[in-house]
């Protein structure tokens, strides 16, 4: 009997013992591992559910598994009450790149070497009493919260006995919300609920079930100090048992640049505090509890190893970023291979039908896209070579006829100087003329049968400024470049043409002004200028183009940069949705839709991900297709756009150069027809 009882109360007292004092107001339904794991979390009364450590998490909170960046490991230990009674816990948390975290905790509660005596007190043997809580959890995000489940079952080994529960789950729900605040930084809320599917446990053929339990967890990260790195931590935590009435607890940590940390706890009524200091990756952790059978020192240790969840995920998007840049560009380029090709074919078969001009132009527009794609230009700037030489011909061939019939014109209009200078134009096309050559030395001898020269200049002149005065500047051109060929150093000739050369650049200017052409109207200002450097006319015009530019693209030059502020969840959620849609219009082969998507983006959050450099190359392959379909001014609107977020992209500001003098040779052809 004496030993009967001597191995009952072996057994009972390492248990009593365990269970904290703390429990004793749930009726005696809690487990006896219910006073925690972790030092951290202890000495803050169990508050802090809302930001449990990683390797903690499993048993307080599953859904802070995701706190986890880094494979962490814990161990905590302590003696209960001076005694040999080990309670002791091993944590563990594995974070995953797509796939939430997983984690796992031990619980071990014993004594060893227990002796077994006789009646008469002797020694017989020893044995141990071991109870053990397995948990295994897993946590991810689903719509915006962090959701955990938890497994957990307990040992019990005493001797040669031995009882295991049945499973049971836990359901943890968290949530960590950013405050744009000088003072308050987070407010992190947590739901756990215990035992939904309740496990039990079969001893000396009684049934035990585990009571069903809820916390509530609330803790509000405050910055005491502006200017320091510092937080302190608010935690409150609310505990409902079957049949018991509610708990709550109460703590607080200090941290300092995250190094140091102090703590302090309310929880049944009994005070605990601690602290901690972290070094890089290692973290060790005090607590000190004061319970009824006296006080307890806690301790553990947790470490972390490895690359961060957050630098994997970096380093995996950014290569993925340089895979879809690759592919972009990839594909970019083969589509301007095709303009390319298109554009000669094109220019090919308009030369083979005669058209030149229109032939010239595209096989031009293909040798710029080439040099600018690393395309072989070989043969495609020999085909420029053939055309511009055919041009050359055939311009010289119209150019001759003209002056030909301009000189015949003129002669039987008796205007003989005129007919000199288009004979001598003739000739300079064709030297070997005979017809341009009778054409001169007809003029040359009516002129000398011409009694006075001065009749001629003075009707030609009075011509010249009645033509100005209707508006007929180009044909009083021709009359002046013809007095000035024959007469240069007469004093009347050149002031009649210094006004006609004027009244030219003038009225290129008007028409260009009045087109919103503003290159073509200032170069032809400052041309006009030189003949009469202070006309007030020609000044006011161009002040009044250089407050139309700076209205139309200063707004662009004045860009105010402003700090970035931290995206919201629900913004951020929408910029990243319009970001993969633009990936995916794009790997579509819809370019506009996907310029659509990410335009939207940089309007949002400019500087997310790639966004910016995907839009420039788009703005300029967009660019480039209406450049190859003609659409010029289009063309220099798109490009514009990818200045306005690169202004030192030197490649498309010499395609906006490019068509821009493209556009400018077309008007300047317009004028002189």
């Amino acid at each position: 009997m004496r030993l009967f009882l001597k191995y009952i109360l072996a057994v009972i007292i390492p248990v009593i013992l365990a269970v904290p004092v703390g429990a004793a107001n749930d009726g005696g339904t809690n487990s006896p591992f219910s006073f925690g794991a972790g030092a951290r979390d202890v000495a803050m009364g169990g508050a802090g559910l809302a930001i449990s450590d990683a390797a903690t998490a499993p048993y307080w909170n599953a859904s802070r598994l995701l706190g986890a960046e880094r494979l962490t490991i814990s161990g905590f230990h302590t003696r209960l009450y001076d005694s040999d009674v080990a309670y002791q816990y091993f944590g563990l948390a594995v974070p995953t790149l797509d796939w939430g975290c997983f984690g796992a905790g031990v619980f071990r509660l014993g004594i060893d070497g227990i002796e077994r005596r006789d009646e008469n007190n002797i020694l017989l043997n020893t044995f141990d009493d071991n109870r053990l809580a397995f948990y295994f959890a897993y946590a991810r995000q689903l719509s915006g919260f962090d959701v955990g489940l938890s497994f957990m079952m307990e040992n019990h080994s005493l001797d040669n006995y031995s009882a295991t529960s049945s499973p049971g789950i836990n359901l943890s729900i968290g949530r960590i919300f950013t405050i744009n605040s000088k003072r308050i930084k987070e407010i992190a809320l947590a739901f756990n609920g215990r035992n939904l599917i309740r496990p039990s446990t079969d001893l000396a053929g009684e049934k035990i079930d585990d009571p069903y339990a809820v916390d509530l967890g609330l803790t509000v990260k405050i910055k005491p100090i502006i200017h320091w790195n510092n937080i302190l931590s608010v935690s409150a935590r609310l505990t409902k048992i079957d049949f018991v009435d509610p708990r709550y607890s109460a703590g607080l940590e200090y941290s300092f640049n995250d190094l140091f940390h102090l703590r302090g706890g309310l929880r049944d009524n009994k005070l605990s505090i601690g602290g901690g200091i972290k070094y890089k990756m290692i973290s060790f952790d005090y607590a000190l509890v004061n319970r009824d059978l006296g006080s307890l020192h806690l301790f553990s240790i947790t470490t972390s190893f490895g690359q961060s969840v957050s630098e994997k995920r970096n380093l995996r998007a950014q290569l993925r970023e340089r895979n879809f840049n690759a592919m972009m560009v990839d594909r970019l380029v083969s589509q301007n291979k095709v303009m390319i090709e298109e554009l000669v074919q094109r220019g090919r078969e308009q030369y083979d039908i005669g058209a030149l001009t229109e032939a010239e132009q595209n096989f031009d527009k293909a040798l710029f896209l080439a040099r600018n794609n690393d395309v072989d230009t070989t043969q495609i700037y020999q085909l420029v070579l053939d055309v511009r030489k055919n041009l050359d011909d055939l311009n010289n061939e119209r150019l001759f006829t003209q002056h030909l019939d301009s000189a015949r014109i003129k002669m039987e209009s008796k205007d003989y100087l005129a007919v000199g200078y288009f004979a001598n134009q003739a000739l300079l096309i064709n030297p070997i003329s005979d017809a341009a050559a009778g054409y001169l030395s007809k003029s040359k001898a009516a002129l000398e049968s011409i009694a006075s020269s001065e009749e001629i200049i003075m009707k030609e002149l009075l011509a010249i400024d009645s033509l100005i005065g209707y508006g007929q500047v180009r044909q009083a051109r021709a009359i002046s470049k013809s007095l000035v060929q024959f007469v240069p150093d007469d004093k009347r000739i050149q002031l009649a043409n210094k006004k006609v050369e004027f009244e030219y650049f003038r009225e290129m200017a008007s028409n260009a002004y009045n087109s919103n052409n503003y290159d073509v109207a200032l170069t032809a200002i400052d041309s006009a200028l030189t003949y009469f450097p202070g006309h007030k006319w020609c000044l006011e015009l161009r002040g009044r183009m250089k407050s139309k530019i700076e209205e139309v693209f200063g707004k662009k030059e004045q860009r105010v940069v402003v700090a970035a502020e931290p995206l919201s969840a629900d913004l951020l959620k929408e910029v990243e949705s319009s970001y993969e849609t633009a990936r995916k219009f794009f790997e579509k082969g819809d370019l506009s839709q996907a310029v659509l998507n990410w335009e939207k983006v940089e309007r949002l959050a400019p500087d997310y991900q790639s966004v910016r450099e995907y839009l420039i190359k788009a703005y300029k392959y967009v660019g480039i297709e209406l450049y190859g379909q003609n659409k010029l001014s289009e063309a220099i609107a798109i490009w514009e756009k990818a200045i306005d977020l690169n202004p030192g992209n030197v490649e498309i500001d010499d395609y906006i150069k490019r068509t821009k003098n493209e556009i400018r040779k077309l008007n300047e052809l317009t004028y002189d027809n």
